[in-house]
């Protein structure tokens, strides 16, 4: 966040949820493993990987209770479930590799009706709907221009069908996120916990 946006009272943030450090050891090992097949990325440290649900950018401090609301809202409609992280890939495709992450399994439709009830919640509350179609998922890390893509696939191959470990989604979690020179600073705003979190 720079001078202006701290002054004006705007903070950059995000709805998500974390990750086990079992995961997030796990994630770490592949990361490494990736690593020393020469993938030049820019990877994202371990103890910041989570599952982004809704980015929502620059907001105004004071709308931070309004989004908090309306994320208790929705995890009391949904009852805690399970995912599977597992396999890897890249988006947009190989032809032009950008970003590196680890798919999602389980859960059946539960984690895209979460998604769809968040979005739905803050649009009615004046925020913007995401352009693109949510693709669950955990960013590993990020590519330069020159990736090439034959050695991004050879690469991931190994681990394209790897699974890396299983995780209840049990509480939604706003962040805000404070870029800095040794990477992105995240700190829960408010938590919300699904039906059935402990």
């Amino acid at each position: 966040m720079n001078a202006s946006q701290r002054a004006s009272g705007a903070l950059r943030a995000f709805v998500a949820a974390e990750l086990p450090t079992d995961l997030l050891k796990a994630l770490a090992a592949v990361q490494a493993e990736l690593g020393q097949r020469g993938l030049r990325v820019r990877w994202t440290r371990p103890a910041s990987l989570h599952l982004t649900l809704k980015f929502l950018g620059d907001i105004p401090a004071d709308r931070v209770p309004i989004v908090a609301e309306a994320l208790r809202a929705t995890a009391a409609e949904h009852d805690v479930f399970k995912l599977t992280a597992e396999g890897v890939g890249v988006f947009p495709g190989l032809r032009r590799p950008r970003v590196l992450w680890a798919g999602l399994g389980g859960g059946g439709d539960a984690l895209a009706q979460l998604q769809r009830r968040i979005e739905d919640r803050l649009h009615a509350a004046g925020f913007p709907r995401e352009a693109r179609e949510f693709h669950g998922h955990l960013t590993l890390g990020r590519f330069g221009e020159d990736a090439p893509r034959g050695a991004v696939a050879d690469a991931m191959r190994p681990c394209a069908t790897q699974r890396f470990g299983d995780f209840e989604l049990r509480e939604l979690v706003l962040f805000q996120s404070d870029l800095q020179p040794q990477g992105a600073v995240y700190t829960a705003l408010a938590r919300a916990p699904l039906r059935g979190a402990t």
